[in-house]
């Protein structure tokens, strides 16, 4: 298995443009029944979330292929993985 070339892998490679002060999408696992998701916390921090899950005043309201929904007082929002 040989390296892959220098110039494949920048033009393969692009970096995300999200902001380090909001809750960042990385990713989202397991079945459709029991999805759950990987976040980036503000703080840096990463955790693991499911359907029902509160991060901090939001709470997770649904979580999709690639993206979740998060609730605060009765408004939802996406967030969906950065540079998708």
């Amino acid at each position: 298995m040989s390296d892959t070339p220098a110039t494949v892998a920048r033009s393969a490679t692009r970096p995300a443009q999200f902001s380090r002060r909001e809750t960042i999408l990385l990713g989202v696992f397991g079945s459709e029944e029991a999805r759950q998701a990987l976040i980036r916390l503000p703080d840096g921090r990463t955790a693991r979330v499911t359907r029902g899950t509160r991060i901090g005043r939001d709470h997770v309201v649904s979580i999709d292929a690639d993206r979740i929904a998060l609730a605060r007082n009765g408004r939802s929002r996406w967030i969906e993985i950065p540079g998708d």
